[in-house]
């Protein structure tokens, strides 16, 4: 079991994501609905991964990223976006998130599930 933060503007997915991963033996410590709450949350908690969205408000993804990075450069981040620009994509895995997930996340599709338990545990062994 992991210890978890997941970090979304929205609450939906936030709440449905925090599920999946309870439904999977993983530990959702806090949900951060932006990027000041990210890495709020990170320094609080020091979760074992963070997943984290690129658009919300306030400070982005990116920036979220980058700071929990020079606070904990061992820190384990998986970008789950629906952001499809190659090269913001490519900047957060040269930061150093250990993957990216694209959104819409289909917790019905046992298909994308089983990618995204085997890319979540990807993350956490990186």
């Amino acid at each position: 079991m992991a210890r978890m933060l997941v970090v979304d503007d929205s609450d939906y997915l936030a709440k449905a994501t925090k599920q999946f991963l309870e439904t999977n033996g993983h530990e959702v410590l806090a949900l951060g609905k932006d990027g000041n709450e990210g890495v709020d949350f990170y320094k609080k908690y020091h979760p074992d991964l963070t997943l984290l969205d690129i658009t919300m408000p306030n400070k982005d993804g990116r920036d979220c990223l980058s700071e929990i990075l020079a606070y904990d450069e061992n820190a384990r981040v998986l970008v789950v976006s629906a952001v499809r620009d190659s090269d913001i994509i490519m900047e957060c895995l040269e930061t150093g998130a250990k993957g990216y997930v694209e959104k819409p996340l289909k917790f019905r599709d046992e298909e994308f599930c089983q990618n995204f338990r085997e890319t979540i545990q990807s993350a956490l062994e990186d």
